[in-house]
């Protein structure tokens, strides 16, 4: 049976502010905040991102499916070379572990977005299709060779 012992020392509050990371493989400014430390836990890796308008991160994958949700701005996500998705805020995504996606927010405003999932192992050297490489180059990424 349950018995409740209001105990508030099990409970984590943290201040999504009190660390933070530039991060690299992005077109534009974004700012990471891990968040799973702070909050005690390795079972999931969370990151609240900010990103400035326009910004988003160029092709990537990682190992394990992760969760979007735009807490404000509007998002952007693409997977597979395909065209851009928008995403109000609000509203989920769910990114199939080892799929070529992109993800940010579009040039109206600034976002912040939450990221979840297993692994945060994020490969960027992963096949770009053509109509994505104009990020690469964008990112000062060598296309081609």
């Amino acid at each position: 049976m349950f018995q409740p012992n209001g105990d508030p020392t099990r409970l984590k509050v943290v201040d999504p502010m009190a660390s933070s990371r530039t991060t690299s493989g992005v077109v534009g400014s974004a700012t990471v905040h891990p968040l799973s430390v702070p909050l005690g836990t390795d079972e999931l890796k969370i990151n609240a991102i900010y990103f400035e308008p326009g910004t988003r991160f160029i092709p990537h994958g990682h190992p394990f499916d992760q969760v979007l949700f735009y807490a404000y701005g509007t998002g952007i996500v693409a997977v597979d070379g395909g065209p851009d998705v928008i995403v109000p805020t609000g509203h989920y995504v769910l990114l199939p572990a080892n799929v070529v996606h992109m993800h940010g927010c579009t040039d109206d405003g600034p976002a912040l977005q939450l990221s979840m999932m297993r692994d945060t192992q994020t490969t960027f050297d992963v096949p770009c299709p053509d109509s994505w490489t104009k990020w690469l180059e964008a990112a000062g990424r060598v296309v081609g060779g």
